[in-house]
């Protein structure tokens, strides 16, 4: 049924108003939301059916903490208990340490990583377009610096300016200059794809470059 304009009998300074409905439209749209609201407080708050969002923020954190406490069940050896009782000293004195240390297996070095630099053309491209997706904001569009340092130049904060160590910045990153370790985020083919990009800045001359920082490397 289409209502007709109603003009109320007063007006304010010679503006009249109209007394009609709302729009269908716009009454539905609301009485939606209030089924919505009903719905929402009785699965959330009622009978506790899904987590809000302070349950879900606590699991995600629980997660993390997880992941990044190592071993479960792990306990520094310099955690604080509250115990200070000092330990007991090992039986036999010296003789047993010594004898203790002679008897642990000897640790095996980890061999160091040499990782070969990109040279195909479709994967230099893709690691251009890794770098100006994350590097850019903070080492510029030509690796000339801004936040970050300068990557063209022989001067190197963090490493010596080696593919190998570019890599292991970018996998590592520099936390305490706010730079993320990348290796989680980016998979290995574009880590070394966007390291084999940065390497191959040094050495080029970009306008506007950031002044050097850090220790040279080569000449």
């Amino acid at each position: 049924m289409k209502y007709e304009d109603k003009l109320l009998d007063h007006n304010y300074d010679g503006i009249q108003e109209l007394d009609n409905s709302l729009p269908p439209w716009w009454l539905n749209l609301f009485y939606i939301t209030i089924v919505w609201g009903v719905i929402y407080v009785f699965y959330y708050h009622v009978f506790d059916m899904g987590p809000l969002q302070i349950d879900e923020y606590n699991i995600e954190m629980g997660v993390i903490e997880e992941s990044s406490s190592g071993l479960s069940g792990y306990q520094s050896p310099y955690a604080d208990t509250g115990d200070k009782t000092p330990p007991p000293p090992p039986a036999g004195g010296e003789a047993a340490t010594t004898e203790t240390t002679e008897s642990q297996e000897p640790v095996e070095e980890v061999p160091a990583i040499n990782y070969d630099l990109v040279t195909d053309a479709g994967r230099l491209e893709n690691g251009a377009k890794v770098y100006a997706a994350n590097c850019l904001a903070c080492h510029g569009a030509n690796g000339e610096g801004g936040i970050g340092p300068n990557m063209t130049d022989n001067y190197w904060i963090n490493g010596d300016g080696s593919f190998n160590s570019i890599v292991k910045v970018v996998q590592d990153g520099v936390p305490v200059k706010g730079m993320i370790a990348w290796k989680p985020v980016l998979k290995e083919s574009d880590l070394l794809d966007v390291s084999s990009h940065m390497y191959n800045l040094i050495g080029t001359n970009p306008p506007n470059p950031k002044e050097p920082q850090g220790e040279k490397y080569g000449d």
